[in-house]
Parts: structure tokens; C-alpha cells; sequence
């Protein structure tokens, strides 16, 4: 059972629940880790975004690191995506301090390997090892090195037929802004960036891919083609329309499929997405003879499914898309210059296409929780959760979020009405088991 690993790394607040020491031990159970495994530990890699309390974390696992005998290139502000792309061309391991899409006052590290993250196993060995007197003899060295400049030229030279296109991009104030302004210019790409001044607590803050709002306005007046989101760590990428529509994760996977599909590029002939994913989107995909898989909530375990039945798509509502041909986890940037060369290329508007798929109401609410685990465990709402799903043309998830101390609570079906109802009698239901007997109060 894992005490500190989510769904997608380490998260809590800095200094709080996440503090440096903690910090200290993860980089050195880590290595530890790796190196009684065989791991190759060339050059590990240290990345992170603007927050504030980046640098303090930062600082922790390069000594941690360091003091494992192995080598640190300390990356300094740069996304998640490109810190794992790296890992990959480099055949090493990769820490990311990020909190991603949460506020400032939070923090996580995030570990990869050989440019994918790593699996429940190895971080339960990982958390077994965190109290561990670890000794070792030897101490590495911190290299200098410019390895952002390979993902740039990648980038600039696969989608350079882009080139004088207009494109307003909101940054998050967030890691996003060390590398596409840079790989904007390199395109050729006429950017418009909001969001783009970093002072470590703006980070997400009415901005990013949570508040696509902003740029669905600001979009309307700088005569851009196209509207791009990042969150915070840029592995997320939400898109907007000439004219303010916003074009979320679901629509740009159903754009890329049918193109795929088209040119005979879809591996399997099925696209992975999650429980969370409209039921319109499924209908959509297999309209167009596109099998569609659900997998668990998370990027990891959208990957994981993908390996395993041989797709090359999948994703999530919020904007993480996998092209699995081009990269080993999301990409916020890669994601939206992916989807804008197949508009062009397709000959679609992505504001019409967008509206012109059929969703089902679906609403979202979350319900701040101690204990997540044990709520979960509630027969009262796995029997609720199983009578709802027995009907007809409806469907609910509740599940603990992997990042925060939340209850996530997604109702869809055709009656909006109905969708109201249950979202309301699920709220019901999980504050009755918070506050009950079952746990302490909150």
C-alpha cells in the first residue's frame, strides 16, 4: 500500500506536507532503488516549474543524488514533458518538482525513467526504503549541459510547415515559459503569449488550463487562428477557437483519430481514453468504426492500456494526450501543434468540429475528504454507485482524486434533470459516510 505516491507522483503542500527532508529521502531511496535494479543513472536529470518552493526541492534531491555516488544535470525551469522526452534520448532517470495544475503553496515530485514514469511496484519499493540508513561511499558530480536545445530542434523541425501561423498561447505563468516562446520563434510561429511573467505564486492563478475563460476572451481580439492552454507543468493542453470556443481533450482526441484513421496511422484501430470520458465521445469514435477502451483515471494508467493493446492514442478531457509514435507521456505543445497540422491537414475548422459532437450532460463536483480510502471503502456508496450504473442511459464515477484530498463525483446521462439529481444525492451520501461513524470527522 502507498503511503505517498498518487496517481501521478508525490503532491502536498510545501512545507507541510512535503517538505525538503522528505524530499532528501525520496531522491536517495530512489537511487538506491534504481542502482540494486540495474538501472542506467547516467546524468540524472532534475526539472522543475515556477513555484516558489521549486528551488528548495530542487536543492534536496541534487544532495540526495549526489550523495548516491551519481552524476545530477540540474535542468532548471522546464516542463514535464520535455524533461521526460529527455530521459528518454538520454536513457537515464528524471525528477520533475511540479504540482502541475495546483496552486502555488503546492508541490510534488514526479519520477521517470527512461521517459516514462514509473510503475505502482517500483514506487512502493521506493516508499519501503524512505527510512532506510542508506550508505554509501561515493559522491557525483553536477554537470552543466544544454539538453533543452535537442527538444527545441526536434520540435522546430517536425512541425515547421507551421510557420507563419498565429497562435496565442496562454503559459499559465508556469513551466511552459522556458521553451515555447523558444520553440515559437524557431517555427517561425506568430505567438501571442499571456500569462508569461512568473514571480513563483501566480502560478495556475486564474489562469491555465482551468480558466480556459481568460483566453476564450482575450482571443477575440488578437486575430490568432488558434488559442493554446498549458497548465502549470505543460503536459496539458486545452484548445480555443478563432471566435472563443473552447476545444477540450476529448475533441482533439476525436479529430486525431479520424484523421489517423484516415491515413491508415491508428494503431489497433482504437483509441484509449478513461472512466471520466463522455459517453458521447465513445458513441462518436465508434460511429466512425474507431474501438474505444476506458482505462483508470490518469495519464499513467491511460499509457499503461495503451501499451497493452497496441494503440497509439489516448487521453483525458483535461487536455493530457498521449501520441505514443511521438512521445511517452503528454505534451501540452506537442498536443496542440499535433492537432492544429492535422486541422489544416484534415480541412476542418476545429470550432465546427468541436460543436458538431453530440455530448451527454455530465457534471463534475468534488468533496474535500481525510481520509480518502476509507470513504471508498463505504458499502453504502459502492451499492449507490452500482444501482446507478444499472440504468439506462446513465452513468456515475466516484473515485478519490490522486492528487489532492478530494472525492470526485462525475454524473452523466440524457436527462439533465436526472444528471442534477444523482450528482445531488452522491453529495449527500459521501458527506453522510465523511461525518459519520465510519471516520473521524473532518
Amino acid at each position: 500500500m502507498r503511503k505517498y505516491f498518487g496517481t501521478d507522483g508525490i503532491r502536498g503542500i510545501a512545507n507541510d506536507e512535503l517538505t525538503a527532508e522528505l524530499a532528501f529521502k525520496i531522491g536517495k531511496a530512489t537511487a538506491h532503488v534504481l542502482k540494486s535494479q540495474n538501472h542506467t543513472l547516467n546524468n540524472v536529470l532534475i526539472a522543475r516549474d515556477t513555484r516558489i518552493s521549486g528551488e528548495m526541492f530542487e536543492a534536496a534531491l541534487v544532495s540526495s543524488i549526489l550523495s548516491m555516488g551519481i552524476n545530477v544535470v540540474t535542468c532548471g525551469v522546464m516542463p514535464t514533458p520535455v524533461l521526460a522526452w529527455l530521459t528518454h534520448q538520454e536513457h537515464t532517470a528524471g525528477f520533475m518538482v511540479s504540482a502541475s495544475h495546483n496552486p502555488w503553496m503546492h508541490n510534488g515530485i514526479k519520477i521517470f525513467l527512461d521517459g516514462y514514469k514509473l510503475p505502482d511496484k517500483l514506487e512502493e519499493e521506493i516508499e519501503n526504503h524512505l527510512d532506510d540508513e542508506i550508505k554509501n561511499h561515493e559522491i557525483g558530480k553536477r554537470i552543466e549541459l544544454d539538453l533543452l536545445s535537442n527538444y527545441v530542434e526536434w520540435m522546430a523541425s517536425k512541425y515547421a510547415n507551421l510557420k507563419g501561423l498565429k497562435i496565442a498561447f496562454d503559459l499559465a505563468n508556469g513551466a511552459a515559459v522556458a521553451t515555447v516562446p523558444i520553440v515559437s520563434k524557431e517555427i517561425g510561429i506568430d505567438g501571442i503569449f499571456f500569462n508569461s511573467n512568473p514571480d513563483g505564486i501566480n502560478i495556475n492563478e486564474k489562469c491555465g488550463a482551468l480558466h480556459p475563460e481568460f483566453l476564450s476572451e482575450k482571443i477575440k481580439s488578437t486575430g490568432a487562428s488558434f488559442g493554446v492552454i498549458h497548465d502549470g507543468d505543460a503536459d496539458r493542453c486545452i484548445m480555443i477557437g478563432k471566435s472563443g470556443r473552447i476545444i477540450d481533450g476529448d475533441d482533439m482526441i476525436v479529430i486525431n483519430a479520424k484523421f489517423m484513421k484516415k491515413v491508415g496511422h491508428l494503431g489497433s484501430n482504437t483509441v484509449v481514453g478513461t472512466l471520466m470520458t463522455n459517453l458521447g465521445i465513445e458513441e462518436e469514435l465508434k460511429s466512425n468504426e474507431i474501438k474505444f477502451i476506458r482505462a483508470k483515471v490518469g495519464d499513467r494508467y491511460v499509457l499503461e492500456k495503451m501499451q497493452e493493446v497496441g494503440s497509439n492514442l489516448g487521453g483525458e478531457q483535461s487536455g493530457h494526450i498521449i501520441f505514443l509514435d511521438l512521445a511517452t507521456t503528454g505534451d501540452g505543445l506537442l498536443t496542440a501543434l499535433e492537432t492544429i497540422t492535422t486541422s489544416l491537414k484534415f480541412g476542418v475548422d476545429i470550432e465546427e468540429f468541436s460543436s458538431g459532437i453530440e455530448r451527454y450532460p455530465q457534471k463534475l463536483t468534488n468533496i474535500h475528504v481525510k481520509n480518502k480510502k476509507l470513504v471508498m471503502k463505504s458499502h453504502k456508496i459502492l451499492e449507490f454507485v452500482k444501482d446507478i450504473n444499472s440504468k439506462e442511459n446513465m452513468r456515475i464515477v466516484i473515485r478519490p482524486s490522486g492528487t489532492e484530498p478530494l472525492i470526485r463525483i462525475m454524473v452523466e446521462g440524457k436527462s439533465p434533470k436526472m444528471v442534477e439529481k444523482i450528482v445531488s444525492q452522491a453529495r449527500e451520501i459521501v458527506e453522510e459516510v465523511r461525518t459519520s461513524g465510519e471516520i473521524s470527522k473532518d
